[in-house]
Order: C-alpha cells, then structure tokens, then sequence
C-alpha cells in the first residue's frame, strides 16, 4: 500500500539499532541548544521547568515510556529519557508509573549535575513525583498543570462531598 519493501526481523533491528544512535546525537544537540539559551538568558540558576512522561500504550503495564524537562518560558526540551522493557535497549523492569517517576529522578540528577537550579517545577499531581523533585530542589516550588488538575477536578469534589 505504502510501497515500502518488507524485511527480515535482523534487517529492521540493524536500521533501527543505526539511526537510533543518530537521532538520538540530533535530539541531544537540540536539547543542549535548548540549554545554552536558558544559560544566556541567565535563567539556569532560577530556572522554571514543566516535566511528563508519555507512553507508547497507555497504561500501567505499558512496554515503553518516554520523559521530557521541558523550559517553561520557550515549550523547547531540555533534556529527555526513555525507558522500555523490550528491544535492543531494555533498561526497565518495573510498571509505567515507576518508569515515570525513575525519569524524572534521572533529568533531575542531570540538571542539577549541569548546575541548573530547578526553582519550580510543574507537573502532574503525582505525590511520588513531589517527594523526587524535593529530593533535588527542596527549596523549589511545585506547581500543579492546569490540565492535569481538570482530569481529577471531578473526582476530587466527590471526596469533598464524601468525606467533608
């Protein structure tokens, strides 16, 4: 339908095993442009950063998960990971919640390592990730996504009503 010729299992593992190691030098590069203009800005040591993670699947047992920190002011990404329990670069054994929550320690460790001072970060309303980020920045301050609030909004009125 595509036109695209079909190939063997060991043929699409070696495309893939070779242009992963060049996107991901693109991606890096991008993101230490990303990183050197939060610098020049004089930002670093002050910075406001928003992090989430996203899955391949949906869902708590989901096979692969990616994060992002990305600089608040521009939406640019400045540093990124990826977990998966399968393939060529398996690095994970636990659920997609705790793959989250590994990520955003590991971005955390690397900004704090690029002396970055993460003074708010905003995220989703995980307590897991709140006791992560103070781990690193216990100064900073969190603060909740919009978005991530109006999913919960109902369910947290209902345990309001409930148990007043």
């Amino acid at each position: 339908m595509l036109g695209l010729q079909s190939c063997s299992h060991k043929t699409f593992d070696a495309i893939v095993e070779k242009l992963e190691k060049k996107v991901t030098r693109l991606a890096e590069w991008s993101c230490q442009q990303t990183r050197d203009a939060i610098k020049t800005r004089g930002d670093s040591d002050k910075w406001v950063a928003s992090f989430d993670g996203f899955y391949l699947t949906r869902g708590h047992h989901s096979n692969n998960s990616s994060a992002t920190l990305h600089d608040y002011l521009t939406g640019k990404i400045a540093w990124f990971c990826h977990r998966t329990k399968r393939g060529l670069c398996h690095n994970w054994e636990g659920t997609s919640g705790g793959a989250e929550g590994d990520m955003l320690n590991e971005l955390l460790g690397k900004a704090a390592a690029a002396s970055f001072v993460v003074r708010e970060l905003i995220t989703d309303k995980d307590s897991s990730m709140n006791a992560i980020y103070c781990q690193h920045f216990p100064e900073g301050t969190i603060t909740y996504c919009a978005n991530h609030c109006a999913k919960t909004l109902y369910k947290d009125l209902m345990k309001i009503i409930i148990h007043p």
